[in-house]
């Protein structure tokens, strides 16, 4: 009976997670196709580069205290309040570093190349998405360690309504060009967290607990997850600056497009992890062997096959949604795809590796894909342009699936059978969802 009640809070988690999850992703499309309508390939080019700066130092500088807040609140070895009080310790740090020392850098010494063709003033105001970005981990990860996905979830509505609105306002509305909109969407933006804020005080006090040993605690484990993080942005978010390195901002904003339809078959992947984490850390080793295997075999399939579908009709979906401009971006997809099967299987193994205490292995992987990621970008980008990126980043993806089950056979015990070929009883267990979402739809 426990079983039962643990499987059915496990679906219904995972129902949350991949609600949020579809949210982002439809955000994403809608913002990404009114970019793309108004300001262009360069525009969209320039608006990649400098926003997406802010979110990669927010995940660097976080010191990966959202897997370890995640990780303390869910298996209870410290309070919420605990864990709220390291996060804002965290923050502070994070944010003095990024704009005392990190922006300072990038004018110095990455305007000319990196950044070409954006200006100073335009990556400074993207700057301010670094400390919105942190807030927004923060609220996340406490409400995720508490497992109440369907408070997250109404905060990212909150988050992807904002982003939708600065879209049209800015753009459509007001015919702002880059700066305009980057104004708009971090006044919405900083909106939509004093609604997280709200919704994590109906979860914990919001009267931090400060104590060093604690902030030192949680900062040990986030540690070890947080080189695993940032090799991981190096395989996901790298390969923009060096396109922009050898190439345009025009050229960039293509790119984006071919990345953002392969973000999307992520979708269900990052909500199963999401939950998946939690339970992991909290289950017995033998309940969650299982729940891995079933997640891991099941997602490998759905995204291939999901995948090698939509691949027929990218070209045309691109064409009519983006304009014809965009149209390069088909081909770079198709190049991306085996790659996206990849990490939609580490994500999963790993995340069952971090919930056993062993957020390293990730780390330890991430490291060569990125190496990996690096070199083939600066040999393969100048001479096939964003078709070059997109096969650096599906053999970097590839290699970090085939670790990833590695690791997980390591630490697990599991089989290599039991991740990888579909049962008879997957169906069964499809069978018994569809029904229950039906029993529930008829009530």
């Amino acid at each position: 009976m426990e079983g039962q009640r643990s499987r059915a809070s496990f679906l219904k988690n995972t129902a949350f997670a991949t609600i949020s999850q579809g949210l982002a992703v439809s955000s994403a499309a809608v913002v990404g196709i009114i970019v793309a309508r108004y300001l262009g390939t360069a525009g969209k080019g320039q608006l990649a580069l400098t926003m997406g700066a802010g979110v990669i130092l927010a995940e660097i500088l976080c010191l990966g205290f959202d897997r370890a807040a995640q990780y303390y609140v869910a298996s209870g070895k410290l309070t919420s309040e605990m864990v709220f009080g390291a996060w804002i310790i965290t923050f502070v740090i994070g944010t003095l570093v990024a704009f005392g020392i990190v922006y300072p850098l990038f004018f110095a010494y990455c305007m000319d190349n990196f950044f070409n063709g954006v200006s100073r003033n335009l990556l400074l105001l993207a700057g301010l998405n670094c400390p919105l970005y942190l807030l927004r981990l923060l609220v996340n990860s406490i409400l995720r360690g508490n497992e109440d996905f369907p408070k997250e979830t109404y905060h990212n509505i909150a988050i992807y309504s904002a982003h939708i609105a600065a879209s049209v306002l800015a753009l459509v509305v007001l015919g702002y060009g880059v700066f305009g909109y980057i104004s708009v969407i971090m006044a919405l933006g900083f909106s939509s967290l004093v609604f997280g804020f709200a919704i994590l005080r109906k979860v914990i006090s919001l009267r931090p607990v400060f104590s060093l040993s604690n902030w030192l605690r949680v900062l040990y484990y986030g540690a070890k997850a947080s080189l695993s993080k940032i090799f991981t942005l190096i395989d996901l978010r790298l390969d923009i600056y060096i396109v922009n390195f050898f190439m345009d901002t025009s050229v960039v904003g293509i790119y984006t497009v071919a990345g953002a339809l392969a973000n999307a078959f992520w979708l269900l992947t990052n909500s199963i992890a999401a939950v998946l984490f939690s339970r992991v850390a909290s289950e017995e080793a033998e309940e969650s062997r299982q729940l891995t295997s079933l997640l891991c075999r099941n997602v490998l399939w759905l995204t291939a096959i999901f995948g090698v579908l939509f691949l027929t009709i990218s070209k045309r979906l691109i064409v009519f949604v983006y304009t014809e401009p965009f149209a390069d971006a088909a081909l770079a997809l198709a190049f991306l795809m085996p790659g996206v099967v990849g990490q939609a299987v580490s994500r999963i193994c790993f995340t069952d590796c971090s919930g056993r205490g062993f957020p390293e292995k990730a780390t330890y992987s991430a490291a060569i894909t990125a190496i990996l990621t690096i070199v083939f970008d600066i040999y393969l980008i100048p001479k096939y342009g964003i078709y070059g990126a997109a096969v650096a980043s599906s053999i970097a993806y590839c290699t970090g699936g085939v670790l990833s089950v590695y690791w997980h056979l390591k630490v697990s015990g599991n089989k290599l059978s039991a991740l990888i070929i579909p049962r008879m009883t997957d169906l069964r267990y499809y069978s018994a969802v569809l029904r229950k979402l039906k029993a529930r739809i008829l009530d």
